[in-house]
C-alpha cells in the first residue's frame, strides 16, 4: 500500500514523533502529556492512511458513485475514529484528561487533513493529465 504518494504523510508522521520525543520535558512542564500527543500522533496517522486509501481508490474509479462513496467514506471513517478515540480517552481518563493534548490532537488532525487533500489534490491533477 506503501508508495510514493504516501511520503509526505510518513515524514510528518516521524517529523511529529521525533519532536514529541524530544521535547517532552518542555511539553511536560507545560502540562502536556506527551505519551498521549504520541498516541494520538500515531492514531491519527493510521486513520489518515485508510482515509487516503479509500480516497485515492476513489479517484480511479470509474463512476461517479463509487468516487462518491469512498471519499464520503474515507472522509466519515477518519472523523468517526477520531471521534471514537477522543471519547473513549475522555472516558478512560475521567477528571484526569489532557486538555491541552486534545487541543493539540485537534490541530494534527487538521495537518493530516491537509497533507491529505494535497495528496489526493496531486493525484487528481495526475489522472486528469494523464487521460488528456
Amino acid at each position: 500500500m506503501f508508495n510514493k504518494t504516501m511520503l509526505p504523510l510518513v515524514v510528518i508522521f516521524l517529523v511529529l514523533g521525533a519532536l514529541i520525543i524530544l521535547f517532552r520535558n518542555f511539553l511536560q512542564a507545560r502540562g502536556i502529556d506527551w505519551q498521549i500527543l504520541s498516541g494520538g500522533n500515531l492514531v491519527i496517522y493510521l486513520i489518515t492512511v485508510v482515509s487516503l486509501h479509500m480516497l485515492t481508490k476513489g479517484l480511479n474509479a470509474q463512476s461517479t458513485q463509487a468516487f462518491l462513496r469512498n471519499a464520503y467514506g474515507g472522509i466519515l471513517l477518519k472523523l468517526m475514529a477520531c471521534a471514537t478515540a477522543a471519547f473513549f480517552y475522555i472516558l478512560s481518563a475521567g477528571k484526569q484528561v489532557n486538555k491541552p493534548a486534545i487541543f493539540i490532537m485537534m490541530g494534527l488532525y487538521l495537518l493530516y487533513t491537509f497533507i491529505e487533500m494535497s495528496i489526493v489534490m496531486k493525484q487528481s491533477k495526475l489522472n486528469k493529465d494523464a487521460k488528456n
